[in-house]
């Protein structure tokens, strides 16, 4: 009886799993493009890679290699779709549109860095000339979400000047500017709207 009982449960397990497999099979998944940081300075490749991968962080689906709710365009393919339609820190949201019809891209997300540095000097008057680190970014995030009809365009600073510290490095004004940008424009969760539109999940 256990037995029968628990081959019936895992035959209806698979079915259910089978079917839900095959929806998601037939939606077509959201094309996401995420553009490299765009900024006129020089230098600092970790901090652009470091801003880079926090993007791809927030678009992350668990999963998605067996779900394909998502297919991601190549880092290449936007760059050349960013030149373009001339994409750089004096761009507007109109822009950004345009980028994503030349990608055919249901969401695209970046960051512009209109402006980051980080110097070391001392100070005779600082602590007995300790080590001072002044670093200063000021963070801009762009996304259009084509499924939402939702746009968005918003800034923060961040800047510290004081005394060597690994606060005060730029690699951690950089995380937590963008953390606070992320968190506030809520990307995770307007990446998960998008999906259910995409599946006709909306109720």
């Amino acid at each position: 009886m256990f037995k029968k009982s628990l081959f019936l449960f895992c035959l209806l397990f698979f079915m259910l799993f089978s079917t839900c497999f095959a929806q998601a099979q037939q939606t077509q998944p959201l094309k996401v493009a995420i553009m490299p940081v765009v900024t006129d300075v020089s230098g600092q490749k970790d901090v652009k890679a470091q801003l880079y991968s926090a993007l791809k962080q927030q678009m992350y689906i668990p999963l998605n290699g067996t779900l394909q709710a998502v297919k991601y365009i190549d880092a290449e393919t936007v760059y050349i779709a960013m030149q373009k339609s001339n994409f750089t820190n004096e761009q507007n949201l109109d822009t950004l549109k345009r980028t994503a019809d030349l990608l055919n891209a249901d969401i695209i997300v970046g960051y512009s860095v209109p402006n980051m540095f980080q110097r070391y000097f001392h100070m005779a008057s600082h602590l007995e000339g300790s080590p001072v680190i002044n670093s200063y970014i000021s963070l801009k995030l762009w996304a259009y979400y084509r499924p939402l009809n939702k746009t968005v365009e918003m800034s923060t600073t961040r800047s510290y000047l004081d005394t060597l510290s690994t606060f005060g490095t730029l690699s951690s004004l950089a995380d937590d500017a963008s953390y606070y940008l992320n968190k506030k424009a809520d990307l995770k969760s307007l990446l998960k709207q998008s999906i259910q539109i995409q599946k006709g999940d909306v109720q």
